[in-house]
């Protein structure tokens, strides 16, 4: 029952025609998902996208690596194209994707262009559709945070089946063109800055128990996307985010559609995969991988849920050949921390056990979420300026909060993981 299941690409891209790469769209009105804590907001709902058209006048992907030169678009592309000052603005030389450039999987690491294992560490956005302010869309502050937090990493979560979201939960409720604006919004500015970013199809349902599939719509979605963006070396591509009640062996067959619609496109920036059961079951997935290049499997993790038992779960992956990418996290419960659900906590020594498991195996990791709520995985308090400077007054912190047991503190209201992983990305 979704409103694009059997619509052409051309479809679509008479839908998406009116967004605008210039600015953020509005946010959408929408309540709970029923799925995921803190107002349908929370962190992982885990228990325990060549002259055919395009975005904005997008035409295909050129390949090859390293970052492309001031003010041009690569080869092929029209439309939007990147900050003229981009490459000779403060910060620019130095940034991530100038010292890095290209990435790719050789074995179990992420490696540059130069050969050099990175780790890269960021944040994700909140859902799209619910987040409470543009954080995410603000270029001045994702720049702050480059040069003061060194984030090297931004993820779009892009709600897919919610209210507002690119498909909706019904024709009437989707937005699929504020959904897009949003999303070229976050990945252009990463562009200019020099950051890498991912695109998260973020849906738990994009493969049912049912034989349901969201393998063309996200296909289409994606191909979008290459063929806008995909010869810029800062895009990853997250083609599920947390797979939940179905089997590897019925999520795989998606997987493989929606890799071939990509590197139709784009043949070398990085693909990630989710895994079943809300992305932890990386073992089973490691033991039937996708075949392709440049593919990594999606390992996420809530410290206060998931401890040692996921860890071993990553380090068994991990000894089968299986290369990973933590593309969402929290130093929470796997709710998000939510007030209302009696588990508003931050689990700071599992969080510590968690970014040395990272360190040691080279792991990349996104934070759950930036935006301003309630949740201990909000990080940013309510004082936070939506342009920044996302200073470290302005960062939810557990300081004040009691003890609950060892190593877990309830922050006062408003308090979260904000300042405990913002140090982690400096260190």
């Amino acid at each position: 029952m979704k409103p694009f299941v059997g619509r052409s690409l051309s479809f679509v891209l008479s839908v998406l025609c009116a967004c605008s790469s210039s600015s953020p769209g509005t946010p959408a009105a929408g309540g709970s998902t029923g799925g995921a804590g803190g107002d349908g907001t929370g962190g992982s709902t885990a228990g325990g996208g060549s002259g055919t058209g395009g975005l904005d006048g997008a035409g295909g992907a050129s390949s090859g690596g390293g970052a492309p030169g001031a003010g041009a678009a690569p080869a092929g592309q029209g439309g939007w194209a990147p900050d003229a000052a981009a490459g000779g603005s403060p910060g620019w030389a130095t940034s991530p994707v100038a010292v890095h450039g290209q990435l790719k999987v050789v074995g179990t690491q992420l490696e540059d262009e130069h050969g050099t294992p990175v780790q890269l560490k960021g944040v994700s956005s909140q859902w799209l559709n619910y987040e409470s302010k543009t954080f995410p869309e603000s270029k001045a502050a994702i720049q702050w945070a480059r040069d003061n937090w060194k984030l090297s990493l931004v993820r779009a979560a892009m709600g897919v089946d919610a209210n507002g979201g690119y498909l909706g939960t019904t024709s009437a409720n989707a937005n699929p063109a504020g959904m897009l604006k949003k999303v070229q919004t976050i990945v252009e500015n990463a562009i200019d800055l020099g950051i890498y970013v991912i695109v998260d199809w973020h849906t738990s349902n994009a493969v049912t128990s049912a034989g349901g599939s969201q393998a063309q719509q996200a296909s289409d979605f994606f191909t979008m996307i290459a063929q806008k963006y995909g010869g810029y070396p800062n895009l990853i591509y997250e083609d599920y985010n947390e797979p939940n009640k179905v089997t590897w062996a019925q999520i795989k067959p998606y997987h493989q559609a929606v890799v071939a619609a990509i590197r139709a496109v784009d043949p070398d920036n990085v693909i990630v995969l989710g895994t079943p059961t809300y992305s932890q079951d990386v073992d089973v997935a490691a033991a039937d991988p996708v075949a392709g290049t440049n593919l990594m499997y999606t390992l996420h993790f809530y410290a206060c849920t998931h401890k040692q038992s996921l860890r071993d779960k990553g380090t068994t992956a991990l000894s089968k050949g299986l290369p990973l990418f933590v593309t969402e996290f929290g130093i929470t419960p796997a709710d998000g921390g939510v007030v209302r659900s009696g588990d508003p906590y931050v689990c700071e020594d599992e969080g510590n056990s968690l970014f040395d498991w990272m360190k040691q195996n080279n792991i990349s990791g996104a934070s759950w979420k930036l935006d301003q709520c309630t949740d201990t995985s909000c990080i940013l308090a309510s004082s936070a300026p939506v342009d920044g400077p996302w200073t470290d007054d302005v960062l939810t912190t557990d300081a004040g909060g009691t003890t609950v047991s060892a190593g877990v503190i309830q922050p006062p209201t408003g308090g979260g993981h904000g300042l405990f992983v913002v140090n982690w990305m400096r260190q």
